[in-house]
């Protein structure tokens, strides 16, 4: 069978599994830059038919330029903000993603970080282990989340989800901000929709962003928003880093203004020990992991080869994100 390309597929680190690197180079040639850099990048791309990007690896302006050959790009996630989509449109170059496979696991971790602040599992955990569990009883108060609040920033795939379970499975109220979706979206899964996003800040026990990163919501999360929160409030960011100040965050939970964060990422990653948010113990740090189960790592693997070779084909990618370039 004659190759899809004989021009390689460039893969900016190794895919999220080996069987969507099997995928393709079953029908490709595959290139893999184990440590990409922006020299190492523009030179691969110079004779790539494809390239792969995986976060928070970035492919920018400079090497889309160079690869006059180059015919699909692809995100390793729904997330595109890793790739320059406007010179990639400039150049009618189709750029896909994977959405759909981190609904779930996003979905499951932020409801876990709910129930381990509410049952103050880390700390009694830490604790029990010292053989000081029991005298500490009295010193963690402990919650149910029925009956809680919960502010939902940005009613995507993963906010309606977790809007979803939160008001079936555990009885609780939701509040929905979002003012690119209607209203009856929110109503659908059992929320309340508001356009007053300082009624998030105010109302809610627990805040969850799933907003996208744009020019809007960078940094929405600062000094004056975590100062509306409740004292006893919890931060929950799953979305990207950007959208929350870190410093803002470190100084309100270190003066305990509110009572806890949980952060899967962050304005700089990977994350540093040199974080103002690093060593604080009313924050659970996660490595960007909250969408990456065994099934959403394979799946998206998958998604994102067969986007790719669909594409070498001729055949339109179902998840085209600048679909206006496609001919």
């Amino acid at each position: 069978m004659s190759p899809v390309s004989k021009l390689p597929v460039v893969l900016l680190g190794r895919m999220y599994h080996p069987q969507g690197e099997e995928r393709l180079r079953a029908e490709v040639p595959v290139e893999i830059l184990e440590k990409p850099t922006p020299e190492n990048v523009v030179a691969a791309l110079r004779t790539a038919s494809g390239v792969f990007v995986r976060y928070p690896n970035r492919l920018k302006a400079k090497a889309i330029a160079g690869a006059e050959h180059l015919r699909i790009i692809s995100a390793s996630g729904r997330g595109t903000d890793a790739i320059d989509l406007e010179a990639a449109t400039a150049r009618g170059i189709p750029v896909v993603n994977q959405p759909a496979f981190g609904i779930v696991p996003v979905t499951e971790h932020t409801i876990g970080v709910m129930i381990a602040f509410a049952k103050n599992l880390l700390p009694l955990n830490r604790l029990t282990h010292a053989g000081k569990g029991w005298p500490a009883q009295k010193d963690y108060r402990r919650t149910e989340l029925r009956g809680k609040t919960l502010g939902v920033i940005g009613l995507g795939n993963i906010g309606e989800e977790i809007a979803r379970c939160c008001t079936q499975a555990f009885r609780m109220r939701v509040l929905a901000y979002d003012p690119y979706v209607p209203a009856a979206k929110a109503v659908r899964v059992g929320a309340e929709w508001t356009s007053d996003l300082g009624r998030i800040w105010r109302e809610s026990d627990f805040v969850s962003v799933h907003a996208e990163l744009t020019e809007e919501t960078r940094g929405m999360v600062g000094e004056s928003e975590l100062r509306a929160m409740q004292p006893h409030a919890i931060l929950i960011n799953t979305a990207r880093g950007p959208i929350v100040q870190a410093k803002a965050l470190a100084d309100a939970l270190r003066e305990h203004r509110i009572a806890g964060a949980s952060l899967d990422v962050y304005e700089d990653e990977p994350f540093s020990a040199d974080s103002p948010l690093a060593g604080l113990e009313n924050v659970i740090l996660s490595p960007h992991t909250g969408g990456l189960t065994e099934e959403a790592l394979h799946g998206m693997a998958l998604s994102a080869a067969d986007q790719i070779l669909q594409a070498l084909r001729g055949e339109r990618p179902p998840h085209v994100v600048n679909p206006q370039v496609w001919r």
